[in-house]
């Protein structure tokens, strides 16, 4: 054999870091082995001097490597070819298991820079024999006995190849190696000038290396003397350091200071968990962050570069026209930035197609002209870019994830809204442009301009949140979750790639952009609008209208910052018509006919006031009108009055159950009130008393007998005395006419011999 320039003694030593059984199939480059260099890709070599080139590569199963004699030189019989591998790196390489000082071997005791665990060897004779030995923390233990240990191997006179299974070394998440030439004079296939590592006697300093193995582009050659930490499972990382594998899988995880993947590492964040890193991240591997219809992950760097992927929950269907059925769609956004259309529907083969035309998607923009939208195709639209801060409606054909494939948003994200076209003029859908969840309030009160907050630009009677919540009766609001100031608070979030719909304000002021911010990105655990609003320690009474099939709810909010009128940002009208089941109210004051949602009156307004409630169903239904959720206060009592029937139901108590005759339609009949016992010296329990306001027939109403005689006396806002009348003793039910009344608050006083009682009214 040809033993050149001995005297020149160098090694090479790799690190590799990889993850078995990765989602995607891990693989770099798979071997079958021939004895030939073109076995491996030209990218996969080392040379190495005195006619020697190295060669390594991995899949998901295998790692591969090769030594091949060129220039007419040959392998002798006793030629070893030797792999030394750590399977549990630290970033301080001589930590963990292992032993830096290797087997003695052709009179050689070779000591590397790091922990080796296992050992490898293959050489060309007779047998083509290999070796595998583990230090076992005293020795390193021959795990072979001569035999092949599982291993398989081509060797000839010019090669020699290896294939280990990864099980056989541990089956580990990250490694560091060194490989080289050795005969019973010492090393050879060392001096290569492109090898930046020396060696001193059998001594060893630096290596190749700090990569993981993902399924392309990781290169074990390219990597030099860049240490890796294993493994990041479900602790805080540690700053400035490179990982090979990230799992962050059962909570809330950060950093002050810059970390990294590496190059063909893998990481993960799952569902409900995530990792905030105040500073940089780096990502050179595949990094995935997961989701679930429940919950999704929240990744929130300061900075990021490379490429990451959102594997973002969608609902399904199987036929793309049905792709406007309640539930069978999303409102999604983007949660990174940089991803054309065409590149995303290459990869998601699960998103929804029509079958009559392929290469249409159920990926859709948003129609301001039609209110519809309008599906992408795969050819007209292969190079549209997925907008960052823009609402999509998507679809997959399975009810999975769409994944999304960019760079991380971590600046301020400006998105024009306005108001135009003839159907839908105000309505624009958006969405949360993070990669993690956003806080509802945050984003509401944002100061785009002096004075100016992100929802002082919405319509006045719809300032809110519009999220799309996959429930066909509209269990909240008509098919979709209504968030504004009156029903949030600092823990209310928006999930990572949700979709939105807002409306913007008819407007001169030269201001459309609402502003999405860093600052606005936060941890979470909630859905994506399906379950509705998150707990929060509000003042408020959510009312249900319900059939065998079908419920509808209607809410009301008691705030400081509301009055009985039109308060933008805490009253919230319907998106679009009203369906043919609802239950909805009108405002107590300044009312237009404007149906809402959601309304919030003053801090205190449930003492004294009733509300105008409007009804849609059908004739010959069996409904039931409940209170499905109340954290008022216990003294407050909440009456259904229905001005057909001449009834006033106290709800609070028991639920109010009928079958109209006629379908329903609009207000009139049904109006909710409240009343707080404290404010009354009347003892309610010996003489239930209520007073309240019937705007159909313009009267004032006074239910329970009066033992005594009783005066009703009149005032209005100013206190002035502007009606007296004496009610009659014995009687269930009385009626004041106020008909001439003006529209406005009045008080009016039951006044008898030994008591007075106190009632507010809004008289319209």
């Amino acid at each position: 054999m040809n033993h050149k320039a001995f005297c020149t003694q160098l090694i090479c030593t790799i690190l590799i870091a990889f993850l078995s059984g990765f989602a995607y199939g891990q693989s770099h480059h798979t071997i079958t082995f021939t004895g030939n260099a073109n076995d491996f890709n030209d990218a996969e070599k080392i040379y190495g001097g005195n006619d020697v080139d190295y060669y390594v590569t991995y899949d998901d199963t295998y790692m591969y490597f090769g030594a091949f004699r060129v220039n007419g030189s040959f392998f002798g019989s006793y030629d070893h070819f030797t792999i030394y591998l750590d399977t549990d790196p630290k970033s301080d390489l001589t930590t963990g298991n292992g032993s830096t000082i290797g087997l003695n071997w052709d009179s050689q005791t070779p000591t590397m820079p790091f922990n080796a665990d296992h050992r490898i060897a293959i050489r060309h004779n007779a047998l083509g024999e290999s070796f595998h030995h583990k230090f076992t923390g005293a020795t390193w233990d021959d795990q072979t006995s001569g035999s092949t240990s599982n291993f398989n191997q081509y060797t000839t006179s010019t090669a020699l190849e290896i294939r280990i299974p990864l099980a056989n070394i541990d089956a580990p998440k990250g490694l560091y190696f060194s490989m080289y030439m050795s005969y019973n004079g010492g090393f050879f296939a060392t001096n290569d000038i492109n090898y930046p590592i020396s060696v001193s006697g059998s001594t060893f300093s630096g290596y190749f290396g700090g990569i993981g193995l993902t399924v392309s582009g990781c290169n074990p050659v390219t990597h030099q003397n860049q240490p890796i930490e294993d493994v990041l499972v479900n602790a805080n990382p540690v700053a400035n350091t490179a990982y090979a594998y990230i799992d962050i899988d059962d909570g809330n995880y950060s950093v002050t200071g810059d970390i990294s993947l590496a190059s063909g590492g893998t990481g993960y964040i799952a569902a409900g968990s995530s990792l905030t890193i105040d500073g940089d991240f780096n990502n050179a591997g595949h990094f995935e962050l997961q989701s679930s219809s429940i919950s999704y992950a929240s990744f929130i760097p300061t900075t990021i570069s490379g490429t990451i992927h959102y594997k973002r929950h969608v609902n399904g269907n199987s036929i793309l026209g049905d792709v406007n059925a309640i539930g069978n769609n999303d409102l999604v956004s983007a949660p990174v930035i940089g991803q054309y259309f065409g590149d995303f529907a290459d990869a998601n083969t699960n998103l929804l197609s029509n079958p009559s035309d392929a290469t249409e998607k159920a990926f859709a923009p948003f129609d301001k002209n039609t209110g519809d939208y309008e599906n992408y195709n795969t050819v007209t639209n292969a190079l549209t870019t997925i907008e960052a801060g823009v609402g999509y409606r998507a679809a997959t054909n399975d009810t999975n994830t769409l994944t999304f494939s960019g760079t991380v948003q971590t600046e301020t994200v400006p998105i024009d809204i306005i108001n135009s076209g003839p159907a839908y003029a105000a309505w624009n859908l958006i969405g949360n442009p993070y990669a993690s969840y956003l806080k509802v309030h945050d984003f509401l009160q944002y100061e785009v301009a002096s004075g100016v907050r992100n929802i002082d630009l919405f319509e006045p009677t719809t300032a809110a949140i519009y999220g799309y919540d996959g429930d066909a009766t509209g269990t909240g609001s008509s098919g979709y979750t209504v968030l504004n100031l009156a029903n949030t608070n600092a823990s209310t979030t928006i999930a990572p790639g949700q979709g939105f719909l807002v409306s913007a304000k008819t407007s001169t002021v030269a201001i459309h952009d609402i502003l999405f911010t860093p600052d606005m990105r936060t941890s979470g655990m909630a859905d994506d609008f399906i379950a509705g609003r998150e707990g929060n320690p509000l003042t408020n009474l959510e009312l249900e209208l319900s059939t065998n099939s079908k419920t509808f709810a209607t809410n009301f909010y008691f705030n400081e910052n509301a009055m009985l009128g039109l308060d933008p940002g805490y009253d919230a009208a319907f998106y679009g018509s009203i369906p043919d089941f609802a239950l909805y109210s009108h405002l107590v004051q300044e009312s237009e006919g404007m149906p809402f949602l959601l309304q919030t009156l003053g801090l205190t307004d449930y003492e004294n006031t009733t509300i105008p409630l409007g009804i849609h169903a059908s004739q010959g239904e069996l409904l039931t009108i409940r209170i499905s959720e109340n954290n008022l206060p216990s003294t407050v009592s909440v009456y259904l009055d229905d001005t057909v029937a001449n009834t006033s139901t106290l709800i609070t108590n028991s639920n109010f159950i009928f079958t109209p005759v006629t379908n329903l339609s609009g207000t009139g009949r049904f109006y909710l009130r409240f009343e707080n016992t404290t404010l009354s010296t009347v003892d309610t329990t010996k003489n239930p008393i209520n007073i309240y306001h019937n705007p159909g027939k313009k009267t004032i109403v006074v239910t329970g007998v009066l033992k005594a005689p009783t005066n009703a006396v009149i005032y209005d806002i100013n206190g002035r005395k502007v009606s007296s009348i004496v009610l009659e003793s014995n009687s269930e039910s009385q009626s004041i006419d106020v008909s001439k009344f003006s529209s406005g608050l009045y008080m009016i006083q039951l006044i008898d011999a030994v008591q007075i009682k106190t009632k507010k009214l809004v008289i319209h």
